[in-house]
């Protein structure tokens, strides 16, 4: 297995394609170099001329690492088949690609640089051979040099654009995992802390005259803590990419409204939840963003609004369902002169609700108590 795994990771690799490459220039110039000297006569050793073909594409292989030395040793075996007059050798093919491999929008003076020197390197090497400069040849030479290192630049522009939005596609990925790990973090902790802070506070208050009370009340910080581990262990999986622990846990959703309820009444605060329209399955993400924004509302009562009961409402509408949370206590807090406070939760709630193309409104309500309502799109999603 270790060798096959090899062998597929070096047939994929980058050099065993430029490899390839130029293994396919190589033969294509000395196939076309031996049918052009058929019908030339050619003065020179051909094994000479060949050798030459053979270092001008071979010299592909440097440009990854050393662009200019690749096109400086491809320059120099074209000019040496020139001055040595191998009759209609295709050598110059393996420069223009060594050419169009070295521009890149990174160095645009460089790739300036090496067409002027490819250039007046053809130039000097006209002038030795015939003592005289053809504006023809001239004209075309340049024209051809710069038609590959056009099209290298623009081929290497597009390529560093990919890599941009590739890169820039990877940070955005990881910048909504971590405020995807933030807000599930923030509402199991949050929702847990305040119910075991509440039931702490009330054990400490009536441990020495209601000790049944107090028992209650452990008992409750007991099954919180052990309930948010289990969660917090199932965040850390994902983490790790571990699968096996807990896999058979099922994600939260409106199916389990029934353990919100349960502990917002172990933390002291009644909850009475009603459910209207047809109830049917919802999409994971939709269902995770209902069931945590439930849990937020609800811990947000727990340590804000004091002395208090809430009204959850679960509405299945055809295209949506719309959750609503209320309280009767004294609200989450004095509003300032930019309007109500909000802090993590509320503003967690609504990235939740944005992110499943919902809507989200939290505010007091009128005279006393808090309100949160969110409309969460399902998509037609049924049972």
């Amino acid at each position: 297995m270790n060798v096959v795994r090899r062998v597929r990771e070096a047939v994929g690799s980058r050099w065993f394609s430029l490899g390839l490459q130029v293994a396919a220039l190589e033969a294509f110039l000395l196939v076309a170099a031996s049918l052009s000297w058929h019908f030339h006569a050619v003065s020179p050793p051909l094994v000479l001329g060949y050798g030459l073909i053979v270092v001008a594409a071979g010299s592909i292989l440097l440009s990854p690492r050393w662009p200019v030395g690749a096109v400086g040793v491809a320059l120099a075996a074209v000019l040496a088949s020139h001055l040595l007059d191998y009759a209609a050798s295709p050598i110059d093919l393996a420069l223009m690609v060594a050419l169009f491999k070295a521009a890149s929008p990174e160095h645009a003076r460089r790739t300036v640089l090496l067409g002027i020197v490819t250039v007046l390197g053809y130039v000097v090497v006209q002038l030795i051979s015939t003592g005289t400069i053809s504006l023809n040849a001239l004209a075309i030479g340049t024209l051809t040099v710069s038609t590959f290192l056009v099209l290298g630049f623009a081929v290497a522009s597009q390529r560093a654009f990919g890599r941009q939005r590739r890169e820039e596609e990877m940070q955005r990925r990881v910048t909504d995992e971590r405020l995807r790990i933030a807000r599930e973090l923030h509402d199991v902790v949050s929702h847990s802390i305040s119910t075991i802070n509440v039931q702490a506070g009330m054990a400490a208050h009536v441990i020495d005259h209601k000790p049944d009370e107090a028992k209650a009340a452990l008992v409750t910080i007991k099954q919180t803590s052990r309930d948010t581990l289990r969660e917090l262990r199932g965040i850390l999986n994902v983490l790790r990419q571990v699968d096996e622990v807990e896999s058979r846990q099922p994600a939260p959703g409106l199916a389990q409204l029934d353990v919100l309820v349960n502990t917002a009444a172990r933390a002291g605060v009644p909850v009475s939840a009603s459910v209207g329209g047809l109830a049917r399955a919802l999409p994971p993400a939709v269902d995770l963003a209902a069931y945590r924004i439930i849990q937020e509302s609800l811990t947000n009562v727990i340590r804000h609004a004091g002395r208090a009961s809430a009204q959850i409402s679960v509405d299945f509408e055809p295209d949506r369902v719309v959750i609503e949370v209320s309280d009767d206590g004294r609200g989450t807090g004095v509003p300032d002169a930019n309007g109500w406070p909000e802090g993590h939760g509320l503003a967690g709630m609504r990235e939740r609700a944005a992110a499943v193309r919902g809507e989200l409104q939290a505010g007091p309500r009128p005279g006393h108590g808090f309100q949160v309502r969110a409309a969460l799109p399902t998509n037609g999603a049924i049972s």
